[in-house]
């Protein structure tokens, strides 16, 4: 199911699962989604507040209504409780509404606010974070870009054209190799390199850049992209 979730989307799952782990519940709810994105990616959340700990603010604040218990081991299996998974449900619907073809942790953070009457829906209201002006603010940061997140807009754009493509190892944020194109490598998708030193190797795509040029007539076009990639052995060890 999290075929179309970027990197950061899918670690912010991963932590939620620990954070419920840390306090002892059996399942994961919104509230561990809110805490595995302020781990993962805080700026999504913290942009709309003022100076702060959020995350011990908001942890403290959690456990004011979450029955805690003693830590569990991280190889407990722990599901999704049914407001997490509407919360999976209305990201994706934010993605498809703003036209990204990926599901980032912005939509994430969308669909948590989608849930006003839940007690994390609530919390975040009760901060002064409004849906409405959260919405319009990405949609209008992505009509400036030219692009949506994780390539929908720019994959459209580079339809049939040549342009550059430029990719990047994570680990050491040195070139890989350099190429022409004419397809933009989508998050999660598997690629052979040649590395530095000749040797080939198996990369994943881990994050997409990419720079969209506007014409007189107002048109887009897609010149260049930096492609963020990890090398496969890292990311299975």
């Amino acid at each position: 199911m999290f075929e179309r979730y970027t990197e950061k989307a899918r670690r912010v799952i991963f932590f939620a699962r620990h954070e419920a782990s840390d306090f002892g519940s059996p399942c994961i709810g919104p509230e561990f989604l809110l805490l595995g994105m302020l781990r993962e990616d805080q700026n999504v959340v913290t942009r709309w507040l003022g100076k702060g700990d959020w995350k011990a603010i908001f942890r403290d604040e959690i456990a004011n209504y979450i029955d805690t218990g003693p830590k569990l081991s991280t190889s407990v299996d722990l599901p999704l409780t049914e407001e997490a998974k509407r919360v999976l449900a209305y990201a994706a619907e934010e993605a498809e509404r703003l036209k990204h073809e990926h599901i980032g942790t912005e939509h994430l953070f969308l669909g948590l606010l989608r849930g006003p009457q839940s007690n994390t829906g609530k919390m975040l209201i009760s901060h002064g974070i409004d849906i409405k002006t959260v919405r319009e603010t990405i949609a209008n940061e992505s009509a400036r870009s030219g692009f949506g997140t994780g390539g929908g807009t720019a994959g459209a754009i580079a339809q049939g054209r040549a342009f550059q493509v430029q990719m990047v190892r994570e680990e050491s944020d040195k070139p890989v190799h350099l190429l022409w194109g004419a397809r933009l490598p989508a998050v999660g998708e598997l690629i052979s390199l040649e590395s530095d030193d000749d040797e080939s190797g198996v990369y994943q795509v881990v994050k997409v850049d990419w720079k969209v040029t506007t014409n007189a007539l107002g048109s887009h076009s897609l010149t260049k992209a930096l492609v963020h990639v990890r090398e496969l052995k890292a990311l299975i060890e």
